[in-house]
């Protein structure tokens, strides 16, 4: 015969969408399903599921991604891939310095015909401090053209043979 219902105590309620389904399933001796089933009766979301209010939608492309996380109390990823959805255009810095890993910058930077030259003369992190972008950035541009890495300054001093 089945299993026995879960008898829910007020506490094991005020629980639910606290942490993952099934972890508390683990910890109340039943499945993920009847912990699932429950809190969606209750009208209570999914652990880490992001109630978005008015407001929170009214300040996505206005405030930087990460600020918008930390006012919040999010990830940064869950603002980014509901701005994304929103299609709604990620906010630009208004200081005169901007963080070299921002994605916006590496979208705006032309690839100058000088610029491509650096892409494989050196390593990735140098091309990346001269250029003032983020690694990531010089190497997705240097693979996306088909061009072989730089050789690091150490590897070409070994190479020299006197």
């Amino acid at each position: 015969m089945g299993r026995p219902s879960l008898a829910w105590t007020d506490e094991m309620l005020a629980l639910l969408g606290t942490d993952k389904d099934s972890v508390l399933a683990e910890r109340w001796g039943t499945t993920a399903k009847t912990v699932n089933l429950k809190r969606n009766a209750l009208g209570i979301p999914a652990f880490g599921h992001v109630q978005w209010t008015d407001e929170m939608l009214a300040s996505l492309g206005k405030e930087v991604d990460a600020e918008l996380a930390r006012r919040f109390g999010i990830s940064k990823a869950s603002v980014i891939a509901k701005r994304q959805e929103l299609s709604i255009a990620p906010a630009v810095t208004s200081g005169a310095v901007s963080s070299p890993s921002f994605s916006l910058r590496a979208a705006r930077f032309e690839w100058t015909p000088e610029a491509l030259a650096l892409l494989g003369s050196q390593s990735d992190a140098k091309v990346a401090g001269l250029l003032g972008l983020s690694r990531l950035t010089v190497y997705n541009a240097r693979v996306s053209r088909g061009i072989a890495p730089g050789r690091s300054a150490r590897r070409v001093a070994s190479d020299v043979k006197d």
